[in-house]
C-alpha cells in the first residue's frame, strides 16, 4: 500500500497513543492527518465529536531523531495529548516522524506525505466505517448517528458526501458562529453570509450543488461529478482503493479510484460541515509543486481509466452498471484503447444490450 516514500517503518508509530475509550465496530471513526501546528484544531475535533478519531501526526524532526530538538518536539506532544482529555478518551495517534525535515536551529524545511497519511489513519481505525475529514473542520451535524441510514448503500460500497459550508473569503470575515441546522443555513446561504465549499471551486458553484442540496428530501447523487471534487465523505474501511501515493497531497484522487471502480456518490440531504473557508485546497504552496502535481495528475488520470476499463472488460462486466463511470469518464482514454484493440468495442457491446 505505502510508496517508496517511505523507507523505513522505523519512522512509523501505529497508535503511539491509543484512546481509552475503545469504539464499537459499527462506529463512525474520523481519520485526519495532523502536523504540529495543527493540534489545537485536533482538540476542537475531538471535542466537538466525541467519538472515535484516528489522526496521523506527521512530525518533521532533525536527520538525527535522537537530537535533543525532536526529542523536546515528541515530549511537548506526549505532554498535550496527556493532559487534555478530548484527546486521551477519542483520539488515536499514529506517528511518523520525517527524519531531515528539521534544522538543529528548529526551522522546518518540509512535510508532506499526507497522502500515506491519509492511508495510515484508515487503515489503523478500530471501527468498520471512516470519514475522511480535514482536522481544521469547526463543527458538524450528528453524523455518527445519521450515516446509519444510509449502511446499506456503504455496505454496498458506494461513498456518502457530507456537505460543507464555509465564509466568504474575504478580510476581516467573521467566523466566530454559523447556523446549526439545515433550514438556517439555506437562510445564511441566501443572504450571502455562507456558502456551499467545494474546494477547487467558487462558493456554491461545486458539485455538491447548493440549488440540489436545498431543496432535497432524501440523499442524491452528485450531479456534476469532476476530478478535483474532494469533500468530506463517509465509507467502508475496506473494500475501497487506497489513497493514490504518488501525490504529496491530492485528496480528490482518493475518490477518483473508488468512483471508477464503482461506487456512486450520494450527499446527504440533511447533514453538513462548516469549516472557515480560508483554508489552502491543499498542503502544496509553490507554482512548482502544483505544476508537478498537475503534470502527475494527468498521467495518472489515463492511467487509471487504462486500469479500470480493463478490468471491468475481463471481467465480463464491461456492460454492467458499476462500470458506467469509467465509460463517462474515460471515454478518450476508451478510444484509444479501442483502437488498440486492447479491450472490446463499446459501441458493438452497447448495441448488444438492447
Amino acid at each position: 500500500m505505502f510508496s517508496k516514500s517511505i523507507v523505513n517503518n522505523g519512522f512509523i508509530r501505529p497508535y503511539w497513543f491509543t484512546a481509552s475509550i475503545r469504539p464499537l465496530k459499527e462506529a463512525l471513526t474520523l481519520t485526519t492527518v495532523v502536523e504540529l501546528r495543527d493540534l489545537e484544531h485536533l482538540i476542537q475535533l475531538a471535542e466537538m465529536y466525541e467519538g472515535p478519531i484516528s489522526a496521523t501526526l506527521l512530525v518533521p524532526s532533525t536527520k538525527n531523531i535522537n537530537h535533543e530538538l525532536s526529542i523536546q518536539q515528541l515530549t511537548d506532544i506526549r505532554n498535550e495529548y496527556e493532559t487534555t482529555i478530548a484527546l486521551r478518551r477519542h483520539v488515536d495517534i499514529h506517528l511518523v516522524l520525517q527524519p531531515g525535515g528539521l534544522t538543529e536551529d528548529g526551522q522546518v524545511i518540509a512535510t508532506g506525505g499526507y497522502q500515506e497519511a491519509r492511508n495510515l489513519a484508515r487503515l489503523f481505525s478500530r471501527t468498520n466505517y471512516v470519514a475522511l475529514v480535514p482536522v481544521a473542520t469547526l463543527w458538524m451535524t450528528d453524523i455518527a448517528q445519521s450515516f446509519k441510514s444510509y449502511l446499506r448503500l456503504l455496505q454496498a460500497g458506494d461513498l456518502l458526501i457530507i456537505p460543507t459550508f464555509g465564509f466568504p473569503n474575504y478580510k476581516g470575515v467573521d467566523t466566530k458562529s454559523w447556523p446549526l441546522d439545515k433550514q438556517s443555513m439555506i437562510e445564511w446561504v441566501d443572504g450571502g453570509d455562507m456558502g456551499l465549499l467545494d474546494y477547487n471551486y467558487e462558493l456554491n458553484n461545486g458539485p455538491t450543488s447548493f440549488s440540489t442540496w436545498k431543496d432535497a428530501k432524501e440523499a442524491y447523487l452528485v450531479p456534476n461529478y469532476d476530478y478535483k471534487y474532494s469533500p468530506i465523505y463517509i465509507s467502508t474501511k475496506s473494500s475501497h482503493p487506497w489513497c493514490e501515493e504518488r501525490f504529496e497531497d491530492d485528496l480528490p484522487s482518493c475518490i477518483y479510484n473508488a468512483y471508477l471502480a464503482g461506487a456512486n456518490l450520494w450527499v446527504s440531504h440533511s447533514d453538513f460541515a462548516v469549516r472557515t473557508g480560508q483554508e489552502p485546497a491543499n498542503t502544496l504552496y509553490t507554482p512548482q509543486q502544483r505544476k508537478i502535481q498537475n503534470k502527475i495528475a494527468r498521467r495518472y488520470r489515463i492511467e487509471q481509466c487504462v486500469f479500470y476499463a480493463r478490468q471491468f472488460d475481463q471481467h465480463g462486466t464491461f456492460n454492467s452498471e458499476k462500470a458506467e463511470h469509467v465509460k463517462q469518464e474515460c471515454s478518450k482514454a476508451l478510444l484509444s484503447l479501442q483502437k488498440e484493440k486492447m479491450i472490446s468495442d463499446i459501441s458493438a457491446a452497447e448495441k448488444g444490450r438492447y
